[in-house]
């Protein structure tokens, strides 16, 4: 199977929050009561149908609702959104229909309508357990409120929740992190995605640290945390897939996000949105990047119907890397056969292998048969090389 043929996932950018955290990197506007919901996703669909127009003979296989905050929407509109993205492209039986909330009250009694508009999988952003540092964050709701909305979300999308939990917040320590993931783990479903909390430039909380009013733990504690993360969901029958993913089985694993990982194809929609996919027409691979401010996106989109700022062809080294880098962040890793058919090459052509065998040797990659017929080799981290990997790429990746 070419990657012109392989499974199309749609990424949906709803741009407004209800507060602004201040962590957070993500292009976003604060949602006032000016702002026409309405008039959004409408631009959305116009955008939807000028750009999945391309992609009429793939199959849709994952829906990802992001933001911003798309809980904010409408029902009926994340229902018409979905509806319309079928018409268009074939959506698969099984496909996944993931929407992003946060757990505030206004939200979590929205829950019902999105299921019943075809949301079948929820993902709810905790973040903490800790009001005093919910407080520091922005954040609205409290760490109570946010395992009740973890348990409301069980009763309505049983076996298809997940949340967000991050560890490194000012004054953190090791025990107290572990014991509140276990806290989050006793209402948890089958998924979650535990993050170590980064200091994004241009953040409020950058501000705030250069500033000396934040002290973040160092890295040594940051390790710490991320090896603590690893063994209590390890106690708790959460296998960690990814370097920031955990689920209880292959089934619960995030379909939508390992479409980015194994470098196949999608399509974004809305304010900032990216897409990757192989033209059609003339079998390039391509880049597209949408307008990131809300209110000149929307202007494109009743103008154009579209928002898109930038067309840009993905050339054959950045796809390789783009695989190399995006692959090792699985424990599964990158199957070459796989890499070939993108990469044009083996993955023992284009890595450094001496580096590479040096990193088996010590136990942080392995390379080994894989496959049904077990013809082809797959690269993969191990526990301990998930953790460095960074390190490792730089390692293993030719200079370019």
């Amino acid at each position: 199977m070419t990657l012109s043929r392989t499974p199309l996932s749609l990424y949906v950018h709803w741009p407004y929050c209800s507060f602004l955290c201040k962590f957070c990197a993500f292009s976003k506007t604060r949602a006032t009561k000016q702002t026409d919901n309405t008039r959004t996703a409408l631009a959305l669909l116009r955008e939807l149908e000028s750009t999945l127009a391309a992609h009429k003979d793939k199959q849709l296989r994952s829906i990802y609702f992001g933001g911003g905050t798309p809980s904010l929407a409408h029902p009926d509109h994340i229902g018409r959104i979905i509806e319309r993205a079928g018409e268009l492209v074939p959506l698969a039986e099984d496909a996944e229909i993931t929407l992003e909330s946060n757990p505030t009250m206004a939200e979590v009694d929205k829950m019902r309508g999105f299921r019943a508009a075809g949301v079948n999988r929820y993902s709810i952003g905790v973040q903490t357990l800790d009001d005093r540092v919910l407080r520091q964050m922005g954040r609205l709701h409290t760490g109570a409120e946010g395992l009740a909305a973890v348990d409301r979300a069980r009763e309505i999308f049983g076996g298809k929740v997940t949340f967000d939990m991050m560890f490194g917040f000012a004054g953190q320590t090791v025990d107290a992190w572990g014991e509140q993931l276990n806290t989050a783990l006793d209402h948890g479903d089958q998924h979650v995605s535990i993050y170590q909390l980064t200091v994004e430039p241009g953040t409020p909380l950058y501000r705030d640290h250069l500033a000396g009013r934040i002290r973040v733990p160092g890295d040594e504690t940051q390790a710490e945390m991320y090896e603590r993360t690893v063994d209590i969901c390890r106690k708790r029958g959460f296998r960690q897939y990814e370097v920031s993913s955990y689920a209880k089985s292959r089934e619960a694993e995030g379909r939508h996000n390992m479409a980015y990982w194994r470098g196949q194809q999608y399509v974004g929609i809305g304010p900032s949105a990216h897409s990757r996919f192989v033209d059609c027409v003339s079998g390039r691979r391509v880049r597209q990047v949408r307008v990131p401010d809300a209110a000149r996106w929307m202007e494109a989109c009743e103008a154009l119907g579209h928002g898109t700022a930038k067309v840009s062809e993905v050339g054959r080294e950045e796809a390789r890397q783009e695989m190399v880098v995006f692959g090792l962040r699985m424990l599964d890793g990158i199957d070459d056969a796989g890499f070939r058919e993108v990469a044009g090459c083996a993955l023992d052509e284009y890595l450094c292998m001496e580096q590479v065998m040096q990193y088996v040797n010590r136990g942080y990659l392995t390379w080994s048969t894989c496959g049904k017929d077990r013809l082809s080799h797959c690269l993969a981290p191990t526990e301990r090389g998930l953790q460095v990997i960074d390190t490792i790429l730089l390692d293993i990746l030719p200079a370019v």
